[in-house]
């Protein structure tokens, strides 16, 4: 019985090797291991990705923090130097901040809400042509105080700005808008009107950025102010600032300007590529950065695209460029 066993394997060990059997079994053998490696991959992939998921969405919450936070001491470093000055008599805001476009719309639908019974709510838009003459003075003069009216000539903005104000002063808040303001109005009514404000960010443009560093900018185009639709980063290697004094420094400088101007010829050749072959048409460009360095880009390429400026914090990140479509899109809110 042993023997006719031995000859079965025997038969079997033979026909395994003949028929390619064995082979392929090794074969499978080795397809499924690769198989199941294959599995681990995916899943230690798919964690990863979760993982740099959460972890965008919380550099962008602490971002925002940061930005508010940094808004914040702003303030409060104004109020302080106020404090410093004792001698005078100048008010100052109680409050500046940004508002992003995330909040506000939450913000907006609460200042429409509110309501008087008579006519006590003043709703001016003043545009950036108006703010340069004494024609917003005149205009508001009769109803506003005087404290009032001199916090208003602080405000530096090229976008205008809308006040909403209650001469009972529960409400007295100025809102600069990152579009320019091209119609002015001075309404008094038992509530505020925001419907111009809410039509002008909600306006639809297809814009270009352009945030300008020494040795890493950025080019993009957003159809929605939300995303980039396109956008690349320009990197060149640029030296360092120079510290030390004398011939050394001065030359430093001189092949660190030589660098920056590389880089903005790079830039500059970027920036032509993508509007050539941008098939939406531009309605408006921001720089924002590095505002020299942006302003010596654009200069050079006579460009018929209305251009804005905006002072934010353009930070460049790998992961999350579209931080600075939403720090060019946001309001800032001073409390009179």
């Amino acid at each position: 019985m042993d023997n006719k066993k031995k000859v079965v394997e025997n038969l079997n060990s033979i026909f395994n090797r003949y028929s390619g059997k064995e082979k392929l079994e090794n074969e499978i053998e080795k397809l499924q291991s690769h198989l199941l490696e294959m599995e681990i991959d995916k899943t230690r992939l798919e964690k990863n990705e979760n993982n740099t998921k959460k972890a965008i969405a919380a550099k962008q919450e602490a971002e925002q923090k940061l930005n508010e936070a940094t808004v914040r001491v702003e303030t409060l470093s104004y109020q302080l130097e106020e404090l410093k000055n004792k001698g005078t008599n100048e008010n100052s805001f109680t409050l500046i901040e940004e508002i992003s476009p995330t909040i506000f719309e939450p913000y907006i639908e609460r200042l429409a809400s509110i309501n008087s019974g008579n006519d006590s709510f003043i709703t001016a838009y003043i545009t950036h042509k108006q703010m340069q003459t004494n024609e917003i003075q005149t205009k508001l003069a009769n109803h506003l105080d005087q404290d009032t009216l001199q916090l208003l000539k602080k405000i530096n903005t090229n976008t205008g700005y809308v006040l909403f104000y209650d001469n009972m002063k529960l409400v007295c808040e100025v809102i600069v808008p990152p579009i320019p303001i091209t119609k002015s109005s001075l309404e008094i009514a038992g509530s505020f009107n925001v419907e111009p404000l809410t039509k002008l960010l909600a306006r639809e443009m297809t814009v270009c950025v352009l945030a300008t560093h020494a040795g890493e900018s950025l080019i993009g185009i957003s159809s929605d102010k939300n995303i980039f639709d396109e956008d690349m980063v320009i990197r060149s290697s640029v030296k360092a600032k120079h510290t030390k004094g004398g011939f050394s420094q001065r030359r430093f400088e001189r092949l660190r300007d030589e660098d920056i101007s590389h880089h903005a010829d790079k830039v500059r050749s970027a920036l032509k590529d993508l509007l050539s072959n941008s098939i939406a048409e531009i309605d408006m460009m921001f720089l924002c950065g590095d505002i020299v360095l942006a302003e010596h880009i654009v200069d050079e390429m006579n460009l018929e695209i209305p251009l804005m400026v905006r002072n934010i914090d353009a930070r460049i990140e790998k992961h999350d460029t579209d931080n600075i479509l939403r720090s060019i899109f946001s309001c800032r809110r001073y409390r009179l």
